[in-house]
């Protein structure tokens, strides 16, 4: 059984993989949406800005290839 996502899980994920602010992690639209408003909130931000916890980005999936409740991570890339 699959953890749903929230942000504090997502934290932790992050630690536990030491991810950093050169891999991206890729997330469901409604895990997403999830994620976005509890950054949102915790943080008082009444405006848009991208989404990073702990330094890393978090963006929203656009092709439809992460299910809910899965976390994708894309490697830095090398430049």
């Amino acid at each position: 059984m699959r953890r749903h996502i929230c942000l504090d899980m997502l934290q932790e994920y992050i630690l536990e993989h030491n991810l950093s602010e050169y891999e991206t992690i890729i997330l469901h639209p409604d895990d997403y949406d999830v994620i976005a408003a509890e950054f949102f909130n915790e943080n008082e931000l009444m405006i848009f800005r991208p989404v990073e916890v702990l330094g890393t980005k978090i963006t929203e999936d656009t092709h439809g290839d992460v299910r809910r409740n899965q976390v994708i991570v894309l490697p830095a890339v090398a430049s």
